[in-house]
């Protein structure tokens, strides 16, 4: 079972699953999950790295680990991603 079945936005669940398995979105949750902890105290605050998913860094190391088929560090980076570049309402 997954750990948490909520969005991964930018990614879209289903169809990753539909594409990975549920084995590899397994993976990427625990890697996202992972990243979305809080920096540890006393960490410095770090911007966002970028105005969009598309553009950033994290997108960056994303698409390198899913080339290698390396879920849990693409989910790190999808992580990093919605930790420093939260949502905007």
């Amino acid at each position: 079972m997954e750990p948490n079945n909520s969005s991964l936005a930018p990614i879209d669940r289903e169809a990753f699953r539909q594409q990975y398995g549920q084995e590899g979105l397994f993976r990427l949750r625990l890697g996202v999950d992972a990243a979305e902890q809080l920096p540890k105290a006393g960490a410095a605050p770090q911007p966002c790295p970028a105005a969009t998913w598309a553009g950033s860094p994290q997108k960056q190391r994303y698409d390198a680990a899913m080339g290698l088929r390396k879920y849990y560090p693409a989910g790190e980076a999808l992580g990093e991603w919605r930790r420093l570049c939260p949502a905007r309402p």
